[in-house]
């Protein structure tokens, strides 16, 4: 439910708007994640290679803590 939840919020957020870019860098969450603590920061994504602004940055952290957990990567990452 939770990851639903979270492709409606991105879904609804994002609209006709590409608010949320194609990924430009690595894709794979482990590897983005570099220190491990299950959490991608936007330095981290800026470190894998990523093009987003801060305003994208948030728009994909659906539940605005201020990283992208597994389920929000994997849903932006469709986009």
């Amino acid at each position: 439910m939770k990851k639903f939840l979270i492709a409606c919020s991105i879904a609804g957020i994002v609209g006709g708007a590409a608010a949320i870019p194609a990924f430009a860098g690595e894709m794979d969450f482990t590897k983005v994640d570099a220190n491990g603590d299950g959490i991608i920061s936007m330095d981290e994504a800026k470190a894998a290679g990523w093009e987003w602004t801060e305003d994208q940055f948030k728009t994909a952290d659906a539940d605005g803590d201020g990283g992208l957990n597994a389920d929000e990567f994997q849903v932006a990452s469709a986009q």
